[in-house]
């Protein structure tokens, strides 16, 4: 009986639709933010503006990452998704009546 419940936590971000899209969409726009952040260009961009206010309010953690230090804000950006995403599915399933 645990391993059934174990099993249903590990899998909860991603046991919904909602969820699993919005999953796929962060993961697009962190790939973006990869490759437009990889090319070199005289002004600064803001290509990291959309990932983060599309995984706020998690992601205003980035804040406390130093200066410089991207693969920290790639970290921040990919754990707010799925905490985002678990959200999502608890809201769902709570909201059409269904139980995990």
């Amino acid at each position: 009986m645990s391993s059934v419940i174990g099993e249903r936590t590990l899998s909860t971000p991603l046991g919904t639709w909602p969820a699993r899209l919005y999953l796929a969409v962060c993961a697009a726009l962190i790939v973006w933010l990869a490759v437009v952040s990889a090319q070199p260009h005289e002004d600064a961009s803001f290509a990291a503006v959309v990932p983060l206010l599309v995984t706020a309010p998690a992601s205003m953690l980035v804040l406390a990452v130093p200066d410089g230090a991207t693969a920290g804000v790639f970290a921040v950006l990919a754990v707010s998704a799925v905490v985002n995403a678990w959200l999502i599915d608890m809201g769902w399933r709570r909201l059409s009546g269904r139980r995990g």
